[in-house]
């Protein structure tokens, strides 16, 4: 009996071929990118979880009076309050400072390896047995001074080989040049959220020697916060407690922070928040993975949807068919069971495809994602569980309603061709195509509102001025005359015909500052006005100029400021946002006026505001020091014959500073990187619309052809009475288009409150104006037409007699 079910099902599927073809075509696309969307979730969902101790672990916070939180605390807090409270099982501190040049060079070799690396800390000796990353080689402990362990990738990039312990490397960064030795290599989980290629060993620090100068970053000091502070607390311990009893000791130290307090944020809420109100900092998006998913299960929904309707526009063509079989003798049952298999096909076979598609197109979302995603992220079972369950019992669903709908016929009607859908039926088909086309137009609306606020932020005036500026790399292998070889390779700058202007800074613009600090003040300030922060930006007196960056008052400094440097002149320049938070009137004249930071400093010039970042954040009160700066020299020059000049530039760095590798990009395209996640967000609206359309497409497509086959003698007669293919095209197509426009009423205001939530996010942002709904509204409004013409103008041109004879 079973056989006989799927053997009639392939010829009843092989027979209507079109309409299969799209079923599958539909319920493929859906299945696909379920499966896709679903890679994500479960990568995002996996984040940290290979950690043995992921549920023991906590991340320190502190969170002050005025409401904003840090995440970066003075490390010598972390061994003191372990020592304090028994509940504490054991404590990491991972230091963002060590990011430099890696070097080394073999006995048997004449070359030196040299690379930059930027995914490098500092951290504790149990490190590696706390959070477990894998080892592949050596011992996990970090203990000792100049010590560290590479992960496979960089030991491979460096040696050809994991089997690197007990070799000797150089690490040039903001210390000095300082050896280490390898004591272990390990993986790098994909799902880790410290993604750290080169971990130093922390205790390197605790000698001034090692610290070259930079005292501020002893791991044992509780004044300067650098680090984020990770403990272990013991399984029955309360992390609510010990929150608590770290800030009664903090209070104990230092009675002028009463209102503040540490919070401990559980680890397993660091990578995904679990709430949207969530106050304190994650490393992923929830709002991302309920965005994503919302989109996956929308696009399965309308491939059922169009299922559903492709199936119905059918019905009329196999009715005869039902009527005879309950004639010959079979019950509902059978007939339901018939259909329910020829539903399962369809899934199997989309399923199939499906993963095809999946498996094909995986690199390229992979790239289009920018994670490493596989259908092995899913081996979680309750994913796999709720996935099939959707889809199967979606398909369920769907094919019980076209079962159901089909065997409720009457035979002796069906048999006479007499039969009539019910006026309910066919509004439900309705409403389900206003459903599908109310979701395209919702992904519409939103991809053009992203794409403008993407265009503005891109476009807005800035402030200053980033087309043509090439950034080098400074050098981070230093030497001891390193100050002399910056002013030299500077003067060399100067010479070289192409270039227009230079500069040398700490920092650029849409990286970020070189630090925030506190405790700022005009003279006679009051007490509340040392909480205020400050971002802090080192650059030479040229770096104004080449930015294009405008003064309200005074001018930059002079030469022989930068050569002596910030904390020798004593000489600042803040921006208008800075003079405003500092108390002074920026309509009078603030040049000349003393400020405190610890010592007086003079106020030498005040920059107009512009966007240092991207325009996603505020702008912030900025104070500009003076300095020789070496961490970055900015060309201006003209994009003729560019790759003959990158070479002159390379060949007189490598000249100045051996063993340094040399480094480029262009200030524009690095600013245009902050915009990463809002192009990527507006890719997958641009897919999920494309997708929702096309299958949306389908749908209307069968019920454009269930529409024509209802009414094909009154079609006929029309035509016997004069009516033209163009009326016949109209009448058939003006009831689609009615569904399509309460579509677009629905979806407009759906669309305006989501994307008016999401701009919110923005500091600055752009304006929802109404041409673009009525963009997206004839968007919709054509591609419906063009998809109902086809059936309606098929219908108008058929032969009426051949319609009538059948009367």
């Amino acid at each position: 009996m079973y056989k006989n079910y799927f053997k009639t099902a392939f010829r009843n599927l092989w027979r209507n071929r079109q309409f299969t073809f799209i079923n599958i075509a539909g319920l493929a696309l859906g299945i696909a990118v379920f499966l896709f969307i679903t890679q994500y979730v479960a990568f995002e969902w996996n984040a940290n979880r290979f950690n043995k101790n992921y549920n023991e672990l906590y991340r320190a916070n502190a969170q002050y009076k005025e409401g904003n939180t840090e995440y970066y605390l003075p490390p010598g807090l972390a061994p003191v309050v372990k020592q304090k409270i028994p509940a504490i099982e054991n404590y990491v501190r991972v230091a963002d400072l060590a990011a430099g040049v890696l070097s080394y060079k073999a006995q048997t070799e004449t070359d030196t390896k040299t690379f930059r690396e930027n995914n490098m800390v500092y951290v504790d000796g149990s490190f590696l047995d706390v959070f477990s990353f894998p080892l592949i080689a050596g011992t996990p402990s970090l203990a000792e001074p100049n010590t560290l362990a590479l992960s496979e990738t960089i030991s491979r990039k460096l040696f050809g080989t994991a089997d690197v312990v007990g070799k000797i490397i150089t690490v040039s960064n903001q210390f000095g040049n300082t050896s280490y030795t390898v004591k272990a290599v390990y993986q790098l989980p994909d799902e880790s959220d410290i993604k750290a290629d080169v971990l130093l060993s922390l205790h390197t620090l605790e000698s001034a020697a090692n610290r070259d100068g930079n005292d501020w970053a002893d791991p044992n000091g509780i004044q300067s916060g650098y680090a984020n502070i990770y403990l272990q607390l013991k399984k029955d311990a309360d992390p609510n407690n010990v929150a608590s009893s770290i800030t009664a000791f903090i209070h104990s130290i230092n009675p002028g922070t009463k209102d503040d307090k540490i919070v401990l944020q559980p680890f397993s809420a660091l990578h995904l928040a679990p709430s949207f109100d969530y106050p304190y900092q994650t490393f992923g998006s929830l709002l991302l993975v309920v965005v994503f998913s919302c989109i996956a299960i929308l696009i399965l929904l309308i491939a059922w949807v169009n299922y559903i309707n492709l199936s119905t526009a059918q019905a009329l063509n196999r009715a005869k068919e039902v009527g005879v079989r309950k004639v010959l003798g079979a019950s509902r049952m059978q007939l339901v069971l018939q259909y329910l298999t020829e539903t399962f096909i369809l899934t199997m076979a989309s399923a199939c495809i499906a993963l095809l598609l999946v498996q094909t197109l995986q690199n390229l979302f992979n790239e289009f994602a920018g994670k490493p995603l596989s259908l092995a992220v899913l081996n979680n079972g309750w994913f796999w569980l709720s996935g099939v369950a959707l889809i199967v019992l979606g398909s369920l669903l769907s094919g019980g309603y076209i079962a159901f709908t089909l065997t409720s016929f009457k035979p002796i009607t069906t048999i006479r061709g007499k039969i009539q859908t019910s006026v309910k039926g066919f509004s439900l088909r309705k409403s389900l195509v206003v459903f599908q086309f109310t979701i395209s137009i919702v992904f519409i609306i939103s991809t053009v509102i992203l794409y403008r606020q993407l265009q503005y932020m891109q476009t807005e005036s800035l402030g200053m001025k980033l087309d043509q500026l090439l950034v080098i790399q400074g050098p981070t292998v230093s030497s001891e005359d390193q100050a002399a070889k910056n002013v030299s390779f500077k003067n060399s700058l100067a010479q070289l015909p192409f270039v227009k202007k230079y500069a040398a800074s700490n920092n650029i613009p849409g990286i970020g500052y070189n630090f925030t600090t506190e405790g700022i003040t005009k003279l006679n300030a009051q007490k509340t006005d040392e909480k205020k922060s400050y971002a802090m930006f080192i650059c030479d007196d040229k770096f104004f100029d080449t930015y294009g960056i405008s003064f309200a008052q005074g001018k930059t400094f002079s030469t022989n400021d930068a050569e002596r440097s910030w904390n020798n002149v004593r000489k600042v320049i803040i921006n208008e946002k800075a003079a405003q938070q500092l108390g002074f009137d920026t309509k009078q004249n603030i040049i000349g006026q003393k400020i405190s930071w610890g010592e007086p400093f003079e106020v030498i010039g005040v920059v107009k505001d512009y966007h240092h970042k991207s325009l996603r954040e505020p702008i912030q009160p900025t104070i500009y020091l003076a300095s020789v700066s070496f961490s970055y020299f900015t060309v201006q020059t003209d994009t003729r014959d560019m790759q003959s000049k990158i070479a002159t530039l390379k060949s007189l760095y490598n000249s100045t500073f051996p063993g340094n590798p040399f480094e480029y990009f262009f200030a524009d395209e690095k600013y245009d990187q902050q915009y990463y996640a809002e192009q990527k967000l507006g890719n997958v609206f641009i897919a999920a619309a494309f997708i929702a359309i096309l299958i949306a497409c389908m749908g209307l497509f069968g019920l454009a052809a269930f529409s024509a086959r209802q009414r094909i003698k009154e079609i006929g007669i029309r035509k016997v009475l004069g009516a033209s293919a163009g009326n016949i095209t109209a009448l058939l197509s003006k009831d689609f288009i009615k569904l399509v426009l309460i579509a677009i009423v629905i979806a407009s205001p759906i669309a305006w409150w989501a994307m008016s939530k999401w701009l919110q996010d923005f500091a600055y942002r752009t304006e929802i104006n109404w041409w673009i709904f009525v963009i997206a509204g004839l968007i919709a409004v054509s591609i419906a037409l063009v998809t109902v013409s086809f059936q309606a103008i098929k219908a108008a041109i058929a032969n009426p007699v051949k319609s009538l004879r059948t009367e």
